[in-house]
């Protein structure tokens, strides 16, 4: 697919009149990709790990971009519905039937049924002000949290290689506990790509952790022209917080999710912590340093 030139005179880059998706519900993207995010997940119970993987959309309008799950994104925007809030809470109010009655697993019931979420995180970033603001989600709580564009420093290497039809440099970076190779094309002027990653000249096509444990791969790339999608924020619902705090809090719960799904369900639905799989760890892991 070719993308082309017209669309880096939309300046992504420059930071140049650039309107807070806030400020302009009518902000627009541009330009389309969708990712394949690959991590590595450990069966508790036979200590196997597993490859996981799932999609995520990065939009990019001028001078903002927004990267979601589409599961999540729709049922974040049936619940902001008033029929789709009732179909969700009789969905979800048969899950919890089922779970009680036959002991069975309540996240795996629910996943079934296709009202449970994928990645609850989402973020957006704005280029004129160099800040990544954040929507994550533990245990029923969210929060939201900027992160620093800054914070990510990258290392232009010289090897190259093809990712769906272009040309793509190595950049190394350290990051959040991590160690990225990255593979951005300069064919494709917009220093964006997924997650949090971002800042190289030219969008990112693929990126991996260095132990292989977490990965992006680029599988569609499209021009568009449609509305940046809306986080769907509650501030009545939502912690203003910090990164830290939210990595901890779920590392904490991770520890003692059994617990904290009785405690949910007022002890009606028991988890066995032994047949839960999980991250080997989180995508960022400098949580555990005493420096924060």
């Amino acid at each position: 697919m070719d993308i082309t030139c017209k669309w880096i005179t939309l300046c992504l880059l420059s930071g140049s009149a650039i309107i807070s998706a806030q400020a302009d519900p009518g902000l627009r993207a541009r330009l389309k990709a969708e990712y394949e995010v690959m991590s590595k997940t450990l069966n508790t119970r036979t200590g196997d790990t597993i490859v996981h993987t799932e999609r995520a959309v990065l939009q990019m309008a001028p001078g903002m971009s927004f990267y979601f799950d589409p599961q999540t994104q729709y049922i974040d925007s049936l619940e902001n519905d008033p029929e789709g809030r009732i179909m969700l809470r009789q969905s979800d109010e048969a899950a919890y039937q089922k779970a009680k009655a036959t002991g069975g697993d309540w996240f795996k019931i629910r996943e079934d049924m296709g009202i449970t979420r994928g990645k609850r995180y989402k973020c957006r970033k704005e280029f004129s002000s160099g800040k990544i603001t954040v929507w994550d989600s533990n245990m029923g709580d969210r929060y939201r949290y900027e992160v620093d564009m800054d914070e990510l420093q990258w290392e232009l290497g010289d090897s190259i290689k093809n990712v769906m039809g272009y040309e793509c440099q190595l950049a190394t970076a350290d990051y959040h506990g991590r160690k990225w190779l990255a593979w951005f094309t300069p064919d494709l002027a917009v220093n964006d790509g997924p997650w949090q990653l971002c800042g190289l000249p030219g969008l990112i096509m693929e990126a991996l952790t260095a132990d292989r444990e977490y990965g992006f791969t680029i599988k569609g790339l499209q021009e568009c022209d449609e509305p940046l999608k809306d986080p769907y924020e509650d501030p009545d619902k939502v912690f203003k917080t910090q990164r830290i705090s939210v990595l901890r809090a779920k590392d904490y719960s991770r520890r003692n999710r059994a617990a904290q799904v009785s405690a949910m369900t007022g002890g009606a639905v028991k988890l066995k912590q032994t047949e839960y799989k999980e991250n080997i760890d989180f995508i960022e892991t400098d949580y555990k340093s005493n420096e924060h």
